[in-house]
């Protein structure tokens, strides 16, 4: 006998579930764009050292993403999967987030960074796999994944506007310089929201228990394996690290790109992080309507070329420098940043049906651990990477006067390397096979099956 067919939330419920996005936002852009090149520069730690920190600590995420998915999926408690989870990143973030973007202006060394780090990626690995895989749950269908996804990156790119803005505030109040003042006004918004935000997801969303019919295996290297196993989820899994490493390369060079090679002051160059992200709004219905009209990989495709292509306008902006070349190019990247974020996403939700409907395992939690561990590991990857190359390949010192050739690499790092990671992308996500027809027959065998 087949089930009923689930019902679709609501839109006032998708948005409940997706105001986690406002935190999310917190911990992911700023610390790329500010928080990076603020231990760099005005911390002291060095453009190196802190490169080489960013990268061995996100290492930490290779334990916790797959171990956290893998618990998702096995602790099923009578307040639901996700949100025992979703509780108990609030406090872990809420101390770790009052450390990290509140240190002492003196005497916050490398030790101090790797303790509070630490404890902010675990409450981050938390709160992003168990909303993940939360969305895998109550999501419907192929194009239901896509609507919950965009709304929450709808969310989660208001959100980054509004803390974006707060840069540009402090700097207009005489905060103009002061990182400090800054980073400090970003981090109280994240404590702030971390408990609204999750109270609003656990009281108006439903969580339910795992139906008796679906199973969850015992964790073991050997699942892992077979995760990894899994075509799709490869292909999946690729997309994100390369997006990673696209995308941090650009966001912690950001700032030292738009003053040194630009000219920009720091209230100019927030300014111009809040235009970045209202062309990624202005583009996302863009991706989206040609994801419905033909597919998700085919989608992601066309925004990777769009976002290689964007980083030729960085390096003839350059050329000319100044506030508008700069806003031109930012605009243009920023209109393609969404799609193999979003689309991505909603992919991953796919495969994991597709698991279910061919082993009869639910491994929301695993693979969304594994995405998350996958974007991480390009993320470091980059960051460290990236710093390492303008500091000792280029010569880049940040706060420092640096010569012609400095600045010269420093501009050369930021537009080459995420370029070619882009269009290493394209080559990953073509021909992949996992589309709507067949996700479709995947998920009436599923309901057919289930008690």
């Amino acid at each position: 006998m087949s089930s009923p067919r689930p019902e679709r939330l609501s839109t006032p419920r998708v948005l409940a579930l997706s105001s986690l996005a406002f935190p999310l936002s917190g911990i992911g852009l700023p610390v790329g764009v500010y928080l990076s090149p603020f231990y760099a520069e005005e911390v002291g730690l060095g453009v190196a050292l802190t490169g080489i920190l960013f990268m061995v600590l996100r290492f930490w995420d290779l334990v916790t993403d797959p171990v956290v998915g893998f618990l998702i999926d096995r602790v099923n408690s009578r307040f639901g999967r996700a949100r025992p989870w979703i509780a108990a990143s609030v406090p872990i973030l809420m101390v770790a987030t009052f450390f990290i973007y509140m240190p002492p202006r003196e005497g916050a060394g490398a030790l101090y960074f790797i303790i509070w780090m630490l404890l902010f990626y675990l409450g981050s690995t938390f709160l992003i796999i168990a909303r993940n895989a939360w969305v895998a749950d109550v999501a419907i269908g192929y194009d239901d994944r896509s609507r919950h996804f965009v709304i929450i990156e709808i969310v989660s790119i208001i959100s980054m506007l509004f803390l974006l803005l707060l840069p540009v505030y402090v700097a207009s109040q005489g905060g103009e310089g002061d990182r400090f003042a800054q980073i400090s006004a970003m981090g109280w918004c994240l404590i702030v929201s971390l408990p609204v935000t999750a109270a609003l997801a656990w009281i108006f969303v439903p969580d339910h228990q795992r139906p008796s019919g679906v199973a969850a295996e015992a964790y073991s290297v050997k699942e892992v394996r077979s995760a990894l196993n899994n075509p799709h989820l490869k292909t999946v899994l690729l997309l994100e690290i390369m997006i990673g490493i696209a995308i941090s390369v650009t966001s912690s060079l950001y700032l030292w790109v738009a003053e040194s090679v630009f000219g920009l002051t720091d209230l100019q160059a927030s300014f111009l992080l809040v235009v970045f992200f209202i062309a990624s709004v202005a583009g996302l219905p863009v991706w989206m309507r040609l994801a419905a009209r033909t597919e998700k990989h085919k989608a992601v495709c066309a925004g990777v070329l769009v976002s290689a292509v964007s980083y030729l306008g960085y390096l003839f902006a350059a050329q000319f420098g100044g506030f508008w070349p700069f806003a031109i190019a930012a605009v243009i990247n920023g209109f393609a940043f969404t799609a193999p974020l979003v689309i991505g996403r909603s992919m991953t939700a796919d495969v994991a049906e597709w698991e279910k409907a061919r082993s009869g395992h639910d491994r929301a939690g695993m693979y969304f651990g594994l995405n998350s561990m996958a974007y991480k590991i390009g993320s470091s990857l980059a960051i460290g990477a990236a710093y390492l190359l303008v500091g000792l390949a280029a010569g880049y010192q940040a706060g420092e006067a640096n010569s012609p050739d400095a600045v010269r690499g420093l501009l050369l790092v930021f537009c080459l390397v995420p370029a070619t990671f882009y269009i290493v992308t394209y080559f990953v996500v073509r021909n992949y096979p996992l589309d709507r027809r067949m996700q479709t027959e995947l998920a009436d065998r599923i309901r057919e099956s289930t008690p």
